[in-house]
Order: C-alpha cells, then sequence, then structure tokens
C-alpha cells in the first residue's frame, strides 16, 4: 500500500477576523499561544447532572484528558414557565462554568436557543412551542423577540467568564441569515469568544461568521426502523466531513451531502463517545466501537476532537417530563430521566472501558498534538471500493512531507474483520522513502509514528501506539496482537518488552492496556413485593400496558453504588416512591447513585419483555421475555468502574 506524502506549502492561512490574544484559527487548525493545538472536548449538561457532582465528574473529566467542557443550554430548563427563570441549583450555569475554570478545563457555550439533545421540544419551553408554534427557528416575531431575551438572560449569569467557543443553533441547515442574527444576539448582549460555531452537517448553509463543526456516532438510535443498519461509513477514512445519518431523524437522509466549506480545521462538535438509546433501537456499544471511530476521524483530518456525550446525565423533571417523547412530538422514545448515552463517564459518574481507552489518544494528542495539527490527511493508492469492501485495509497517513503518522482500522462495530498478515506499507516523504511491513491484528485499531524525530530517537517506524515524549522519554502503548518494536533511521531495530527500555540514551517506555479493572462488587438481596410504586411517570410516554412486578433491595451505609443487571422491558429504580432512575433494558448494566439517598431501600420496578415487545425493538444481544428477578450487586468504592 502506498502513500505519496510530498508537501509543497504549508497551510498557514489565517482566517479572517477569527482569534484573540490566545487563541487564533487558521484554515487547518487551531493555534494556542502561538503553536499548533488539538484540544480535547466533551460534552457533560450541567442541567442534567446534580449540582453536588459537578465538581466530581468534571475532575474525571480533566483526568480523562479533556481540555474543554461543552454543554447544550436548554431553554425549557431555564424558563418552563413564561417570564420565570431560573438559575439556581442544577441550572446555575454561572456556577458550572467557574467550576470548570477552577478544573483546568475551558468551556464552550452551546446556547442555542434550539438544542434538540433527546430534550422535549428540543429545548424549546412548551409555552414557547404553542405560542410560535408556526414561526420557531425564523426571524418573525414575536419568536425572534423572545429569542433575544432569551440570550440576554444567559448573558447575564455567564457575562465576564472566559468562553471557548459558542456554538449558534444546532441541525439548521437553510437559513444562514437566522443563524447571523442569533449570533448578533449574542455578541450584542457582550458574550464573545475565540470560534463562533454551528453545526455542519446536513449540508448547511452557514454565514462566514461562524465555523462548521461535524460528528460521527457509531449507531444511530433515532433511525426509525428495527433493522441491522448498513456499514457505518463512520469506520471509513475519508476527506468528506459529514456523516450523512447523524440529524436524520430531523434533517432526513441524503445520499450525496458533501461538506459545506472545506477552508477551515476539521472540527468535531458531536464524535460519539456512546450512543442514547431509544424505546425502538437498543444498541451496545463497546469501548473499541468507540476507540475506533476516533481512529478513523483522527486519521481522516480532525484538528478538534470533540465528543457527545462523554459525561451522561438525568434529565429533570417539572411541570412535564423533559425527555425526547412521541408525546411530545418528536420522533424518538426516550428514558423518562436516564441520559446515560453509554458514555465514558455514564450517567450516574460510573467509569466506563472507553474513558480509559480514550485517554491514550487523548495524552497523545496533549504530547504530539502541535506536530499533528500541521499534517494533512492522505489516503493510499487502494482504498476500499465500497462499504462492503471489508478485505481492502482502511488506512491514512497524516503528514507535514517530512513525518507522519499511520492510521489504521481494521475494526467495524458488529463484522469480525480478519488479519492481514505481512502487509507492505511504502510511503515516500521529502527527504526519504519508509518501507515496511505490519502484521494487522484482526479487529484493531491503531496509529504508529513514522520518520518521526522525537524523545531523541530518529524513528523510522515504530510498532507501537504513540502516548507522549519529552527530552529523552517516550512513551508507547502495546497494540494488542502486534510485536513491538522500535526501528531507527540508522538501520537499527529494537524490540521493546512492557516497561521500560532504554535506547542509545532515552528511555522507551511499553505500556499495556491493561489500567481498567472493573469493581469489585457484592451480592444484594432482592425479594418480589406487592406493587406500589405509580407506574405512570415511567411508562406515560409509551403506547403500553402495565404488567410491572416490583422488587425490594436493601443496603448499607458503607455502599456506595448499585450495580442491576435485569431483564425485562423497561426498569425503574423508585425510593420513598420516588422514580430516580430509568432503563430501556439492553443487556447493560445499570447503575444507581446511593451517596446523596438518605433511605437503605428502593424499589425496582420492571415491565416485563413480551413476545410482541421483541417484534417492535432493535437490540444487539438477545433478549429474555417474560418475568425474571433482577440481580443487584452493591459497591463500596468511591469510583465506580463497570
Amino acid at each position: 500500500m502506498n502513500f505519496q506524502a510530498l508537501q509543497t506549502q504549508k497551510l498557514i492561512q489565517f482566517a479572517e477576523n477569527a482569534g484573540d490574544d490566545r487563541i487564533k484559527v487558521t484554515n487547518q487548525m487551531l493555534l494556542k499561544d502561538g503553536k499548533a493545538w488539538i484540544p480535547v472536548m466533551g460534552e457533560m449538561h450541567y442541567s442534567r447532572v446534580p449540582c453536588e457532582r459537578w465538581e466530581e465528574n468534571l475532575q474525571k473529566m480533566k483526568e480523562g484528558g479533556i481540555d474543554v467542557v461543552a454543554s447544550y443550554v436548554f431553554w425549557i430548563h431555564h424558563e418552563e414557565q413564561k417570564g420565570e427563570f431560573v438559575f439556581s441549583g442544577n441550572r446555575d450555569i454561572r456556577h458550572f462554568i467557574e467550576l470548570c475554570h477552577k478544573t483546568g478545563l475551558a468551556f464552550c457555550l452551546r446556547i442555542g436557543p434550539w438544542a434538540h439533545g433527546e430534550c422535549r421540544n428540543g429545548g424549546f419551553p412548551d409555552w414557547l412551542q404553542n405560542e410560535c408554534s408556526d414561526i420557531l427557528r425564523s426571524r418573525k416575531e414575536p419568536y425572534i423577540s423572545y429569542v433575544r431575551r432569551y440570550i440576554n438572560k444567559i448573558a447575564e449569569q455567564v457575562k465576564g467568564l472566559p468562553l471557548f467557543a459558542i456554538q449558534i443553533e444546532n441541525e439548521l441547515t437553510e437559513d444562514p441569515d437566522y443563524i447571523e442574527q442569533v449570533r448578533q444576539f449574542v455578541t450584542d448582549a457582550g458574550l464573545h469568544a475565540p470560534l463562533y460555531t454551528a453545526t455542519g452537517w446536513g449540508r448547511a448553509k452557514l454565514p462566514e461568521t461562524v465555523l462548521p463543526m461535524y460528528g460521527a456516532y457509531p449507531e444511530a438510535p433515532w433511525t426509525n426502523h428495527i433493522k441491522e443498519l448498513d456499514l457505518n461509513p463512520n469506520y471509513f477514512f475519508s476527506l468528506i466531513r459529514e456523516d450523512n445519518c447523524i440529524g436524520s431523524d430531523i434533517l432526513g437522509t441524503s445520499t450525496n451531502r458533501t461538506d459545506s466549506r472545506d477552508n477551515v480545521p476539521f472540527m468535531t462538535c458531536e464524535m460519539g463517545g456512546g450512543n442514547q438509546i431509544t424505546y425502538h433501537r437498543r444498541p451496545l456499544i463497546n469501548s473499541r466501537d468507540i476507540e475506533a471511530l476516533v481512529i478513523c476521524k483522527l486519521g481522516s483530518g480532525v484538528n478538534l476532537l470533540g465528543y457527545y456525550m462523554y459525561c451522561g446525565g438525568l434529565n429533570p423533571i417539572g411541570l412535564t417530563t423533559m425527555q425526547e417523547s412521541k408525546a411530545s412530538g418528536y420522533p424518538n422514545d426516550c428514558p423518562v430521566i436516564s441520559y446515560d448515552f453509554q458514555a465514558p463517564v455514564g450517567d450516574m459518574g460510573q467509569l466506563r472501558e472507553s474513558y480509559f481507552r480514550l485517554s491514550f489518544i487523548h495524552s497523545f494528542l496533549h504530547s504530539f498534538g502541535e506536530m499533528l495539527a500541521p499534517m494533512t490527511a492522505i489516503m493510499p493508492d487502494q482504498a476500499p471500493s465500497s462499504k462492503a469492501d471489508t478485505k481492502t485495509l482502511r488506512c491514512a497517513l497524516r503528514s507535514d512531507g517530512n513525518s507522519g503518522f499511520l492510521f489504521v482500522n481494521n475494526h467495524i462495530r458488529l463484522h469480525k474483520m480478519p488479519a492481514h498478515p505481512a502487509h507492505d506499507f511504502n510511503i515516500v516523504f521529502n527527504n526519504r522513502t519508509v518501507s515496511f511491513s505490519l502484521d494487522i491484528p484482526e479487529d484493531s485499531s491503531f496509529f504508529i509514528p513514522v520518520n518521526v524525530s522525537v524523545g531523541g530517537l530518529d524513528i523510522l517506524y515504530a510498532t507501537a501506539q504513540p502516548v507522549s515524549f519529552s527530552e529523552n522519554r517516550l512513551e508507547l502503548l502495546q497494540i494488542a496482537g502486534l510485536d513491538a518494536v522500535v526501528s531507527l533511521a540508522n538501520g537499527q531495530t529494537y524490540p521493546l518488552a512492557p516497561g521500560l527500555n532504554r535506547i542509545h540514551d532515552t528511555d522507551v517506555v511499553l505500556l499495556q492496556n491493561e489500567c481498567y479493572e472493573k469493581s469489585e462488587l457484592h451480592k444484594a438481596s432482592v425479594s418480589a413485593v406487592p406493587k406500589c410504586c405509580d407506574p405512570d411517570l415511567l411508562l406515560g410516554h409509551l403506547p403500553i400496558e402495565d404488567k410491572t412486578d416490583e422488587y425490594k433491595v436493601y443496603w448499607t451505609d458503607e455502599d456506595k453504588w448499585l450495580v442491576i443487571k435485569a431483564k425485562g422491558n423497561i426498569a425503574g429504580f423508585f425510593v420513598n416512591r420516588q422514580l430516580v432512575s430509568d432503563f430501556y433494558l439492553n443487556g447493560d448494566s445499570w447503575v444507581i447513585d446511593l451517596r446523596n439517598i438518605s433511605e437503605k431501600n428502593g424499589i425496582i420496578k420492571i415491565q416485563p419483555l413480551s413476545d410482541t415487545d421483541v417484534k417492535e425493538i432493535y437490540t444487539e444481544i438477545p433478549l429474555e421475555t417474560g418475568t425474571h428477578i433482577p440481580e443487584v450487586y452493591t459497591c463500596k468504592n468511591d469510583r465506580l468502574f463497570v
């Protein structure tokens, strides 16, 4: 497989009217303090997370390698009743941003006014939806005056706080003048940021004043059927930035989507850190699905890596439930409370394996980002001929003409990918040609350095994934199924053993991807009890008959978490007959945070799965019909790894 990595010009042309004193935008990348920079951004919705858990979750995000926290502002969470704005408790946006800064994280304000985010009315209050039903998201009165008032109220709360970016609207494709007017409202209200952005998918027509942001998901639970999806194009390397399925529940589908602008950096705000399940589609996302997705997009040229979601949450309940549902006029039914998203940090703060696997990539971007950002994406001379082509190796090179990183993806979600033994690579740089052979393991995804001088070594190639470097130290990550070696430009090749290796005057540390270990769990006692909890809140948004069973579970003062493994259709967890969390069962574990619950017992309410239900739901593992007593476990640790 051949790559022509020759480059004759540097891509350092500044975009007009972009940036501030510290952060600037070029047509290729972001600069921070004059240096090329690839930030990592993760979404956490402050109004969906109990405020007592904010700082803890932000610290987890920081430790996981996140640089910027992004959050939608859901209008309905702040002005559920017309003229009555609430900015206290879980809605105290100013305090949340201040905690971000205290933790060392920047903040991206996704101000809307429409957000989607599987929120009721896409975040619009019911009163606005009713009063302006025919003129929503337009420049017509009185809607546009309500928008100005809303933005002014948000600005009063956050004015004076530094912002990394402000996203205007969401998934709006045909009205650049409206987007520009909303942006002008934002700046008139005194809010400013280095980046003004908008979502670019759906062939969005955007004003020149905003930068398009893109996304990609491992699955599409919003799709309106229950068949297995076609092979996901997001697991290919491509110079096309759009995901032609993202937003299809609102925008419809298109087979000929093209990028709205390609003269700006390739940035994402919605790389799927997982997927939120819907009633009719319940995918089970694993960490390697997410890792491979990220590697494909980095190899395709991404220079801002933004996750949606990185940290899950819980929908508040007000005058109505706040989740998207068909009852509220939206395409999908979602759980009433849980917005877990199968994210690296789950809805209750639990940590998944993806949190750890992605942290190695984030460390790489922090250490090598200045080197990677100016590198353009180059496709090989042999690329897959179609989505159905699973035999041709999927790979890409990012290079500045003199050095590069080779990205390989041999993982497709739900499809077993065979190994590629002795696969030959031939990469032509300005100063030399590098040729080598790799045994590509089955179902693997990774990237390696090629013709890179780092950590005091002139590396021709290494068969391990780069993590970080300093003057005389290089950290690499073992690639499962691949012997780790470092081949130098002088012709010497050094095999690597786990741990510390010494090559010349450089410490080369080979890390193992074994830092993730599930928490120790203890079996809890569960017993069936007569029904006492009202099913309306749990089931009321769905056209199904209540056939629930209830089970009581107890815990002690030392127990901090419940991990529930339940079989059925829908489940809810009640304390003092109040719904605390709910779950559309899909085979995954369900977590309850006990640390702020004073009671020492609760009720698990389960709607069994019927033969009719099975015919209406897409799942990826067989789900059992009938009645089953749930298995419940407790954990005493401060942090839960599931």
